[in-house]
């Protein structure tokens, strides 16, 4: 009975908006280094992981991929979202990391 409820533990955070924001975050943290703004690339992953992010273009494919898995692994509970985004600021590079002009 023990293992079953951790294992529902562990399949219930694994797609939690929690846990699926978490990763995103620590996937863009490794690959949105630059050395100037040409550097960096929008993507735009939709709810719930935001309306868009910065990172290195060399890795736009990669991040699109990404997304596409975390947010099957989101609704795969049976979960949806949907928001309004505003207008993307222009893309920057500032102490060696892609972001957004403020």
């Amino acid at each position: 009975m023990l293992k079953r409820a951790v294992w529902l533990l562990v399949l219930v955070g694994c797609g939690s908006e929690t846990a699926v924001q978490e990763r995103w975050d620590d996937w863009v943290a490794e690959h949105n280094t630059c050395d100037v703004a040409e550097d960096c690339a929008a993507v735009f992953p939709g709810c719930p992981l935001g309306c868009y992010e910065a990172v290195n273009a060399s890795f736009e494919e990669e991040a699109d991929a990404m997304v596409d898995r975390l947010i099957r692994r989101y609704e795969s509970a049976g979960r949806s979202c949907a928001y309004d985004c505003i207008e993307m600021p222009a893309l920057t590079c500032d102490a060696g990391v892609c972001g957004f002009a403020e």
